[in-house]
This record gives structure tokens, C-alpha cells and sequence, in this order.
């Protein structure tokens, strides 16, 4: 059975304010307890201590010892015949039978009750072999002790019912919270997607306005304007493919994923890049066989769209270095170059889904303005972490912390293409 976040939330709170409460609870009520018996046991073994100190006046001294501190303590005498004879009766004290092979084995330490009875006692052998037994019930204890436990689990069981109701709240104060952040930024990413389709749209519409109306009679004209009307459909199109993308990322429902060679798929990447560019000083960094677990079009989509960002964006000579290394458990990609970088404040902005560093760009260089989104989506897809800072080479640097499943260890494999 999987269990969402909150229910294993509040599972844990349970159990762990039963544990506090029954723990701190139940070892106070046992110490208690055991206290109690301690001084019921101390009371028996000063009464003995008082007969071993008057011998041949064991039962006086006894007996004296017990009314001069008021003790609620039974004396009995055990003949050598077995006989029991009741010389002092705790009120407290239900058991008044004792054999000798009882008393034998208590001479010299206090025993446990007979029978499963609640009191403890000690016998001291006197003169002529009889037997003089002290013995304290230990009833009032053992109800204390089944009280304090009642208490505890009700206690526990109030706290419990206080900890759900109290984090039903925080997790219903948190939920509200990011249900706001979740429709403003929604908000803002249909304000901006309906913005990028109302631009080609307008520009569709007016010519095509002109063209049914023959407003365009020049031939060149109208091959222009057809022109225009298909750009601006292909525009539309990658709009369109971009915002499924991001609505197939952002399903709960994972795809299958599987273990990929991310050092293979961003050197075919970034050779085919360093082709492309033969004006750019492009370096690359790669170590060996450094795997994911994820799926090849995400991963391929998300290189694209950092080197598309870099081939638009950054003039045609900006360098690029593109390195990928492993750091304890984790894999780090860097994808950095030399163009005009980001403004500073953009640097502290935390990455989000629905989120554009810059929207004008887009406009001005014919993408969707989607591209950041889309790689954060990846990136939180594969379970990574993905921001940005200033490169070295003065532009952005995109960095990305990807887990890694294997790696062979095999030494890191450096080169240069211009």
C-alpha cells in the first residue's frame, strides 16, 4: 500500500508522540513504583535488623520497633513444627500463610509474595529454631502503578488526538499557502503562454485579413506574407509542443525510466554543437560512463535547450565549456559560456517550474519563452537540482546535480574543439 507524504506525516507524529508519552510516562509510573516497594522492603529489613540486634528478645524488640515509627507491618512466628502464629496484623496484609520451606529460603533478604499476592517479607530464625517473619503488603503500590498507567494512556491518547488536530492545521495552513504560489505562478505562466499566442496570432489574422481582401496585390508581397503567416504557424506549433512537454512533466504517473550513459548523450551533444559553431572556442569536459536513471528524450530536450539558449542569445564568438564530473555520489553538469550573462538579481531567483528569466527574449529571437521551465521540469523529473550563476568565462553557467546510479571510475577524459 503507498502512503502520500501527509498520511506518512502524521503516522510518524502518532507514533512518535505515543513513544514521548508512553515512554516518559510508563518510566515514571515504573520508578514510582519501584520506589514504593523499595520503602516497604527498607521498613521490613530495619524491623528484622531491630530483633538481630536484641537477641533472645526478638519478638519484643520486633514489636516495639513497629509501634514506636507506626509501622502497617504483619509479624508472624513459624514454630519448627510448622505451626503459624499471627503476633502483629497489617491492615493492608491479606496473606497470613507461611510453611518453612518458605521462610528458609527468605532468611537474609526480602521475598516476593506467595501466590502471586502483593506484599513482601523476610524471616529471621530465633532461638529454638522457630522462625520470625516480617511482612508488608505492597497492594497500594501495585494499584498506583495500574492507575499511572491508565493515566499515561490517556494521556498519550489526548496528546495524540492534540498532535493530529494541530498538524491537520499546519498541513492545511501549508497546503493553502502553496495552492496560492501554486495559482499565482500558474497564473503567471497563462498570462505569458496566452501572450506568446496572441502575438502570432495577431500577426496570422492581420494578414490574412489583407489577403482575403486584396489589399496585397503585389505579387513578391503576397509570397511575403505567406511567408510570415507560415513562420508565425511554426511558431504556434513550437509553442504548442512546448506546453505539452511541460504538461507531461508536470504528471504525477512516472514513465519507465532507465539507466542512460548521460557522458555518451552529451558528447554526441556537444560535438554536434561545436560543429555547428565553428566560430566559437567550445570546451569539453566529460568524464566516462557517468549513468542516470531517467528517460533519453528529457535529458536530450534539456541539453538542447541550454545550447539553443547559448546559440541565440550570446554572440557567435562567445566561447562555451561544457563539463561533466562526478562529486561524491552525484553527478555535476556545467554548461557555461562567454556571452552577456543574466542581470545580477536573476542569479538569486529560485528556479521554478512555470518560471522565464527573461521574457523578452523570446519574442525577440522567435522561441516560445518556455525553455527555462522546461528544463527545470526535467531536471525536478529526474530528481536533480538545477540554478544558475555567473560563469567564469563572464556569461551564465547552468548547473545541474543529477544522482548517479554507476560509475566505473574510469579517469576523466578531457578536449578542445574550435
Amino acid at each position: 500500500m503507498n502512503l502520500n507524504s501527509t498520511t506518512r506525516l502524521r503516522l510518524v507524529t502518532i507514533a512518535v508522540t505515543t513513544l514521548l508519552t508512553v515512554g516518559i510516562g510508563g518510566y515514571a509510573s515504573v520508578h514510582t513504583y519501584q520506589n514504593d516497594q523499595a520503602k516497604v522492603d527498607s521498613r521490613i529489613k530495619e524491623t528484622i535488623q531491630a530483633a538481630i540486634e536484641n537477641p533472645g528478645r526478638e519478638l519484643s524488640a520486633s514489636l516495639f520497633f513497629l509501634d514506636q515509627y507506626s509501622l502497617d507491618l504483619s509479624l508472624f512466628l513459624l514454630s519448627r513444627d510448622d505451626e503459624l502464629t499471627t503476633i502483629n496484623e497489617s491492615t493492608e496484609l491479606p496473606y497470613k500463610e507461611f510453611s518453612l520451606n518458605d521462610v528458609k529460603s527468605s532468611k537474609g533478604r526480602v521475598s516476593g509474595g506467595l501466590d502471586g499476592e502483593d506484599f513482601h517479607y523476610q524471616a529471621l530464625e530465633i532461638a529454638g529454631g522457630d522462625y520470625l517473619i516480617v511482612a508488608g503488603s505492597i497492594e497500594a503500590a501495585a494499584m498506583a502503578l495500574r492507575a499511572n498507567l491508565v493515566a499515561v494512556a490517556g494521556f498519550s491518547a489526548i496528546a495524540n488526538f492534540l498532535a493530529f488536530i494541530l498538524l491537520a492545521i499546519f498541513i492545511r495552513r501549508i497546503k493553502r499557502r502553496d495552492d496560492v504560489d501554486a495559482l499565482a505562478r500558474m497564473q503567471e505562466f497563462l498570462g505569458d503562454a496566452s501572450h506568446e499566442l496572441r502575438t502570432p496570432l495577431t500577426v496570422i489574422k492581420g494578414y490574412v485579413e489583407m489577403l482575403s481582401k486584396g489589399q496585397i496585390s503585389d505579387i513578391e508581397m503576397q509570397g511575403r506574407a505567406f511567408d510570415r503567416v507560415n513562420s508565425e504557424i511554426g511558431r504556434m506549433e513550437g509553442l504548442i509542443h512546448d506546453l505539452l512537454l511541460l504538461a507531461e512533466l508536470g504528471e504525477s504517473a512516472v514513465r519507465n525510466q532507465e539507466v542512460l550513459d548521460l557522458s555518451a548523450i552529451l558528447r554526441a551533444h556537444s560535438d554536434d554543437f561545436a560543429t555547428l559553431h565553428p566560430a566559437r572556442k567550445v570546451e569539453i569536459e566529460i568524464s566516462d560512463n557517468l549513468e542516470v536513471l531517467a528517460l533519453k528524450e528529457y535529458l536530450s530536450r534539456f541539453i538542447q535547450n541550454a545550447l539553443g539558449n547559448i546559440a541565440r542569445h550570446t554572440p557567435v564568438d562567445a566561447p562555451v565549456r561544457i563539463t561533466l564530473t562526478r562529486i561524491g555520489r552525484n553527478i555535476h553538469l556545467a554548461i557555461e559560456d562567454g556571452g552577456p550573462g543574466l542581470p545580477q538579481g536573476a542569479y538569486r531567483d529560485k528556479l521554478r517550474t512555470l518560471n522565464r528569466f527573461d521574457k523578452s527574449r523570446s519574442r525577440e529571437n522567435g522561441g516560445s519563452g518556455l525553455g527555462l521551465s522546461i528544463m527545470t521540469a526535467v531536471v525536478e523529473k529526474i530528481g536533480g537540482e538545477f540554478y544558475l550563476r555567473p560563469s567564469q568565462l563572464g556569461g551564465l553557467a547552468v548547473i545541474v546535480t543529477l544522482p548517479m546510479v554507476s560509475s566505473s571510475g574510469a579517469p576523466k577524459q578531457s578536449g578542445s574543439n574550435k
